[in-house]
Parts: C-alpha cells; sequence; structure tokens
C-alpha cells in the first residue's frame, strides 16, 4: 500500500468535513430523513480516512505547511465531529423521550392502569356480565 500523501488526507478530511456540516444542518432542520440517507455514506468515508491515516505518522513529523495545514483541518473536523456527536445526542435523547411519553399516554388510556375499590385490577372484561331471562 502506498503513503497517504498531505493533499490526499487533505481531500479526505474536506469530504469529511462536508458531509458532517450537512449532516448537522439536516438535523438542525429536523430532515431525519436525510440523516438517515447520509449515514451510510459517513460510514464509508470513516472506513477510507481510518485505512488512509494507518500509517500517517509521515505526514506530521515534518515541520511544513502542509503538516500544519493538516493540524489545522484535523482540529476544526474534530470539532465539527464534537458538534455533530452532540446534536446526534440530542436528538436521541428527544426521540426516547417522545417514545417514552406516547407509552405513558397509550398505558394511562388503556385499561391496565384502572382498578376496583379495593385496589384490585378488574377483571379482563371490558363490559358488565350480561343476565339473560332464562325463565321462558
Amino acid at each position: 500500500m502506498s503513503e497517504t500523501t498531505h493533499a490526499r488526507a487533505t481531500q479526505l478530511i474536506d469530504r469529511l468535513a462536508r458531509l458532517l456540516r450537512d449532516e448537522i444542518a439536516a438535523i438542525g432542520q429536523g430532515q431525519l430523513a436525510r440523516v438517515e440517507e447520509l449515514f451510510p455514506r459517513k460510514q464509508e468515508l470513516l472506513a477510507e480516512i481510518e485505512t488512509a491515516f494507518a500509517d500517517a505518522e509521515h505526514l506530521f513529523t515534518e515541520e511544513s505547511a502542509a503538516a500544519e495545514k493538516l493540524r489545522r483541518k484535523l482540529s476544526d473536523l474534530r470539532d465539527l465531529i464534537q458538534t455533530d456527536l452532540s446534536m446526534l445526542r440530542r436528538m436521541t435523547d428527544a426521540t426516547s423521550a417522545v417514545a417514552r411519553e406516547i407509552d405513558r399516554i397509550r398505558d394511562r388510556q388503556s385499561l391496565s392502569g384502572l382498578y376496583e375499590r379495593d385496589g384490585s385490577q378488574p377483571q379482563k372484561s371490558v363490559s358488565s356480565p350480561q343476565r339473560f331471562d332464562q325463565s321462558v
């Protein structure tokens, strides 16, 4: 496998940064379908970056303008990842809260929350038993 160049590393970081900005914007606009659509692309790109940066020490050991630019881009990318992660967590928490509230409402509206005067749960029958006049 050939070594990753500064240009290739910069290109990968820029692509991921663009994708994260798109995802952050979609989350902010409530476009959850768009977030789901971006997920496979994000996974593919992260795998590509992981492979490219597996042996990339040479990119950072030298004191050049390209190495400094790459360090800056990685720092900016880290900030984007943190913002994205924070927004995804809040979205997940909000979705979980909504699901819990729906469950609570459903339970409250069901007969499982009703009790007799003595505190026991009622029989499963919703209607009272019917009595038929059998003396014909």
